[in-house]
């Protein structure tokens, strides 16, 4: 070892150095691209995904108390951690058949303002990470889901179509629940 470097303080300048060199090279191959973050889900046999933003929390299906005088889309109503929560059949009220419960379902809980309501959907897929140019402004067909899409996300496992949740509750007939 060279007569300079015998002490522990030039040892550690000489580390530091090759790690600042060996950081610049590994900041140089990185290449940081944006993303965009969402809930993915099923619904209807298609893939969506809400933006984190719309989406509260994931619940498992929680008891619920049916409530009279309500469209059939109205599963009914919860208590989640002391507080009232419409839970909404999201495929009933797109006009499917009723779907019986299973282990899948969730109930994806959504806040805008005063209105607070778990929607219900056929399966929750976490976290879904698209590259910020995988999207594109236009939606795939999706029937009745097509007011409430915005553009669809490109990913290795297919086209997600971007579900906003705000859209559909500011819509009037998602609003008039009683019969």
């Amino acid at each position: 070892m060279p007569q300079e470097l015998a002490g522990p303080f030039p040892l550690l300048l000489q580390m530091a150095a090759r790690a600042q060199s060996g950081a610049e090279a590994t900041r140089s191959r990185l290449r940081i691209q944006p993303h965009w973050t969402g809930v993915g889900f099923s619904l209807l046999g298609k893939r969506l995904v809400a933006p984190m933003g719309e989406v509260s929390e994931i619940l498992i299906l929680p008891a619920l108390t049916r409530l009279p005088r309500v469209k059939p889309w109205v599963r009914g109503v919860a208590n989640v951690r002391g507080r009232l929560m419409p839970v909404i059949s999201m495929a009933t009220w797109f006009g499917a058949p009723a779907v019986a419960p299973w282990r899948g379902q969730r109930a994806l809980v959504v806040e805008a303002g005063e209105m607070y309501c778990g929607l219900v959907v056929d399966e929750v897929h976490g976290l879904k990470h698209f590259a910020a140019d995988a999207y594109r402004g236009e939606s795939l067909d999706a029937g009745g889901l097509q007011p409430f899409l915005e553009g669809t996300y490109g990913a290795a496992d297919g086209e997600w179509m971007v579900f906003r949740p705000s859209r559909l509750l500011a819509d009037t007939h998602f609003l008039d629940a009683a019969l």
